[in-house]
């Protein structure tokens, strides 16, 4: 397992996300360069995001896990965005402070369910969703004909002044105005089409790439397929895979196992038995004297991964006959006669009598 992160922030392998959390908070405070503190180091700061981007997103955090800073390689310039997006809100809420950035809109999340031959193969997916979107009757002002006023509680600013205690003493904090949402200005008359809320709900049909291989319960973000806001700016949507369960393969990680029931003969004789699988039935060679609980391999026939196909995993499951004519009978009394010399084996001799 990849420690690096871990000992940026501080914390075991095994932390919780609130455990994370504490610890980007403690040392975001300690090293951010604005902090007007001894300690601020700019290069470490940098790290410390990076870290706390990949360790506060589980879907990261198992990839990172497993296969190092490669796993979460190539969205370093989002990561950091976000990272500092969230040293951001607890500056504030240590320090106080009324930063009015733009900020987007709400994230969504649904959940897709798909069948293993979908997961094996990829596939585009179509959805119907519903989210909001900027009124446009009012261009997101919320207010009839776009007609507003200053907002009497904030007198415009969007902000408000407050005092609150923290475990620094009490200290002035500037607080969105609840009045106007930042805004500085509120409907005098509100809008018909949206009741004033600046956004209504709407039904929209989108696509997206499932890729192949994907495991079940993981996460996808569709950028900007959230709930847009008043200034128009939308969240992400987070799409969450189920994989159904399927009627004879069962997937562990990115290989596949399967039973395949036989008779004694072909046991004895080998033969070629046909198996279900995410391509087609395959078909599949079983060698002579294979035993019972015998696991065969099939190279290359798992599910894709990083690393290219895992395997197929066959379990034979040999039949043996509960009631058996006279002429049968007869056949196995002189099988267990012959493995009981010591002469053929047990095999040898069923393969015997049916040649």
């Amino acid at each position: 397992m990849a420690r690096e992160y871990y000992d940026v922030l501080g914390v075991s392998e095994d932390a919780s996300q609130k455990e994370i959390k504490k610890a980007y908070r403690k040392k975001a405070k300690k090293y951010h360069p604005d902090s007007n503190s001894d300690s601020s180091d700019e290069e470490k700061f940098k790290k410390i995001n990076k870290a706390y981007d990949v360790l506060s997103d589980e879907e990261k955090r198992r990839k990172y896990d497993r296969f190092g800073k490669q796993g979460v390689s190539g969205n370093a310039s989002a990561g950091q965005q976000r990272a500092a997006s969230h040293f951001q809100d607890i500056f504030e809420e240590i320090f106080g402070g009324g930063s009015r950035r733009r900020r987007q809109g709400k994230d969504m999340k649904i959940n897709s369910t798909i069948s293993l031959e979908e997961a094996y193969n990829g596939l585009e997916k179509t959805v119907k969703i519903s989210r909001n979107k900027r009124c446009d009757a009012c261009n997101g002002s919320g207010a009839e004909n776009e007609d507003t006023e200053t907002c009497s509680d904030c007198s415009g600013q969007g902000q408000v002044r407050r005092i609150e205690r923290s475990m620094f003493g009490q200290r002035q904090v500037l607080k969105e105005c609840t009045k106007c949402k930042g805004r500085g200005k509120v409907p005098k008359v509100k809008c018909s089409d949206c009741g004033g809320e600046g956004v209504k709900e709407v039904e929209e049909t989108i696509s997206f790439e499932i890729p192949s291989g994907i495991q079940d319960g993981q996460r996808m973000r569709l950028e900007g397929k959230g709930h847009e806001n008043r200034e128009g700016l939308s969240g992400d949507l987070y799409v969450y895979i189920t994989i159904e369960e399927h009627e004879s393969l069962e997937r562990r990680n990115s290989d596949l196992y399967t039973v395949k029931k036989i008779g004694v003969g072909d046991a004895v004789l080998g033969c070629k038995v046909t198996v279900q699988h995410p391509e087609g039935e395959l078909e599949v060679s079983i060698p002579q004297g294979t035993q019972p609980g015998q696991v065969l391999r099939i190279s290359g026939k798992g599910m894709p991964d990083h690393y290219g196909r895992g395997d197929l995993y066959i379990k034979i499951d040999v039949s043996i006959p509960k009631k058996v004519s006279e002429e049968e009978k007869e056949i196995f009394d002189g099988l267990r006669s012959k493995d009981a010399s010591g002469k053929k084996s047990f095999f040898e001799t069923v393969k015997d009598f049916i040649d």
